[in-house]
């Protein structure tokens, strides 16, 4: 008869004897099954049917010292680059990292095939994690690294709690972790996983609440996404439309989205989806993304053309043309990369705006290092396209790099480059790095605050020296180079939370350029709300699409918390959907606004809050939960609860 008693939830072991007991449990019943190969009474079915299938069916050792399945270099950096939606996860993850309390804990993303891309949290967690190949470039499905937080849910579709000795190899047993999977409509499989992991002594309560409260903040952002790709192909594939031709509109899964009559008739599709081969050939298109055209072969051996479609600078589908017999189908190669906008790109009439457009023109009549401060969605890429269209360097190449959107492990070397054989993963022929390919032009640094302090230290050396040496290499490179930065961090209080190099802060910092929020810019949401529209109709193929005087009123009103971004998105949606020529306010779906509390009222648990007074709170904090809830003398956790119950969601 097993002495292992019936586990307790995770969450209701409130002490740390209580854990102990519960560990030292477990571990007895880890033992026998290892021993016996039998699992005893007591242990949860989620993990004991986690235990066999690693026992019996991946056959792992349980004295492993790290997953059976590692990446570096290159290869993670590809798999960052092909997971259609990491650079949509990315700013969520850095946001709940940013307004819940990770100490002692690490919270990480990995794909669909249980490869970890990326991980934030607890600098101490991160580094003891490191320990146990807990880390970017790693796979954690249950085949590489057995039972586990984010491979155990991967396997099982479901929201999983691995404690301590319930994971199935040793080395991981000083972790608990809690980890939930993403799902998107059209999808059966999981598309992703996010786990928060700590130590298995230290309590958190409901972490399990947590990551699914995360997994469903990014499901409606990767969602909301998706739709607007989805619409952004379409027009596309009508703005493609040539007669004899067949054509196919498909987004980065390779989902066909659209077809004409000519591909119908060419039968392409087998059982209304592109045949295996076609949609591997797509697939490694979109690795090459960066290619206008990408020629493929059809199954019969016919040439394809994969013309790339991009949104917000991002692959978002392809539209496959394939050719009547007799034509001929030409590839354009890829240009040296240069800016897309100028200054009359720039439209808005506020004050505010105006002095940023002045201050940018002074920064394109000279080369001193410029930093644009600003909110996400402020249009920060934008005037740094415009500093180098209009300076002396407008000939040369615009490099653009998204420090945040990176590894941490791999920036030094897309920046830098590399030698031959400089580490695993690397090409045989080493790289080129970002700073040598913009050397004559402008190297654009979006979100600089992300740069790890290493990187920081070469950046300062491009500044200082004006050369570059590669990883594993010794040779200093000149570059002539002008570095464009922008941040939507303070950088001051980085330097004084020692992120950030002052010298290099310094040597940046020569002219500051503060790119103004939507919300301070006054009357200029409607100016662009009407640009956006006749760009929508254009795309839609509509025409007398106009805002009625109410929905003018909505957005003029509405804070916009994710700026322009945000407002080019409303309305592409709006005129997207609405089945009528004039858009309502209701048409936009923007949630009500209103001003925040003078004061905090007294704290009151028996209370409750209308929906209007909730999310008037949230806002009015910039959505920070933890500043919203002591403004409405609440805990935070009863705001998330309440937000829950409305379905309030950013």
């Amino acid at each position: 008869m097993s002495l292992v008693r019936p586990p307790a939830p995770i969450g209701s072991l409130h002490s740390k004897s209580e854990r102990l007991e519960r560990r030292l449990s477990v571990e007895r019943a880890w033992q026998e099954f290892l021993a016996k190969g039998i699992v005893p009474a007591g242990v949860g079915e989620v993990i004991s049917n986690s235990w066999l299938r690693t026992k019996e069916a991946h056959r792992l050792d349980p004295g492993a010292l790290q997953p059976a399945y590692v990446e570096s270099g290159e290869a993670l950096l590809d798999r960052c680059r092909c997971d259609e939606v990491f650079g949509i996860v990315q700013p969520v993850l850095r946001d709940f990292a940013g307004r819940l309390d990770l100490a002692d804990h690490a919270l990480a993303y990995f794909d669909k095939d249980g490869w970890m891309l990326s991980i934030e949290g607890d600098p101490r967690i991160i580094d003891g994690l490191e320990a146990t190949s807990f880390r970017p470039g790693t796979n954690w499905a249950e085949g590489s690294a057995g039972t586990n937080g984010p491979g155990t849910s991967l396997a099982e579709g479901r929201p999983v709690e691995v404690f301590a000795s319930e994971h199935y190899v040793e080395l991981w047993q000083q972790w608990s972790c809690a980890a939930a999977p993403i799902r998107i409509a059209g999808s059966p499989e999981p598309i992703g996983i996010v786990d928060l992991t700590g130590p298995w002594d230290v309590r958190r309560r409901q972490a399990l609440m947590v990551v699914q409260a995360i997994a469903r903040a990014i499901q409606e952002r990767i969602q909301a996404a998706l739709s607007v790709r989805t619409e952004v192909v379409r027009y596309a594939f009508r703005a493609a439309h040539e007669a004899g031709d067949a054509l196919l509109a498909v987004d980065t899964r390779g989902r066909v989205i659209a077809m004409n009559d000519a591909a119908n008739r060419r039968r392409l599709l087998e059982s209304a989806s592109l045949p295996p081969g076609l949609r591997e050939a797509v697939s490694q298109a979109f690795r090459h993304a960066g290619q206008g055209e990408v020629a493929l072969v059809s199954p019969d051996g016919q040439p394809i053309t994969a013309s790339i479609v991009r949104h917000e600078n991002t692959a978002v589908g392809a539209i496959l043309r394939l050719r009547e017999a007799g034509r001929s189908v030409r590839v354009r190669r890829p240009a040296a990369p240069s800016a897309r906008y100028d200054f009359s790109d720039i439209h808005g009439q506020s004050g505010a705006l105006g002095e940023a457009v002045r201050l940018a023109r002074v920064a394109a009549g000279n080369e001193l290092p410029v930093i644009l401060c600003g909110e996400s969605g402020t249009g920060k890429e934008l005037f740094a396209h415009s500093i180098h269209a209009s300076s002396r360097r407008q000939a040369g190449p615009f490099v653009a790099v998204n420090c945040g959107g990176l590894p941490q492990q791999l920036i030094e070397a897309e920046l830098f480059g590399y030698e031959a054989g400089a580490f695993t993963g690397a090409k045989r022929e080493g790289n080129t790095g970002r700073c040598e390919l913009a050397d004559g032009g402008t190297l654009f640094l979006d979100e600089i605050s992300e740069l790890p302090l290493s990187a920081q230290t070469a950046l300062l050396r491009v500044l200082q020296e004006r050369e570059v040496v590669r990883l594993g290499g010794f040779t200093p490179r000149p570059v002539d180079v002008r570095i464009v930065a922008a941040t939507n961090k303070p950088l001051e209080e980085e330097i004084r939370m020692g992120r950030f190099r002052e010298d290099l802060y310094y040597r940046l910092n020569v002219l500051s350029i503060a790119v103004p929020p939507l919300r301070e810019r006054k009357g200029d949401a409607i100016l662009l709300a009407g640009l956006f529209l006749a760009e929508a109709e254009s795309a839609l193929h509509r025409s007398g699409l106009r805002f009625s005087p109410e929905a003018l009123e909505s957005l003029d009103a509405y804070p916009w918390p994710g700026n322009i971004r945000e407002l080019k998105n409303v309305v592409m949606r709006a005129a997207a959907t609405s089945s009528r020529p004039v858009i309502e306010a209701q048409d936009l779906m923007l949630p009500e606004s209103r001003p925040a509390p003078a004061q905090a009222p007294p704290p009151d648990p028996g209370r409750t809050l209308d929906r209007a007074a909730i999310l008037s709170a949230i806002e009015a904090n910039a959505w920070n939960f933890a500043k919203a809830a002591r403004s409405l003398g609440i805990s935070r956790m009863t705001l998330y609860r309440w937000s829950r119950k409305h379905a309030i969601s950013r």
